[in-house]
């Protein structure tokens, strides 16, 4: 597996995560403020970008 395979791989896995935590924090009202700094912890845990 090459570095963008790898890359690509992780990326996937943080979109994931993220999207069904922001299902969850959707449904239960958490506030947008808390949310965007779960999602951005979640990319950095991947060691992934958001923007790409």
């Amino acid at each position: 597996m090459n570095n963008s395979d790898s890359y690509d791989s992780k990326l996937s896995q943080a979109r994931g995560l993220a999207s069904q935590l922001g299902m969850f924090a959707e449904e239960n009202d958490i506030p947008k403020d808390l949310w965007d700094l779960l999602e951005a912890t979640i990319y950095e845990f991947y060691k992934v970008s958001l923007d790409r």
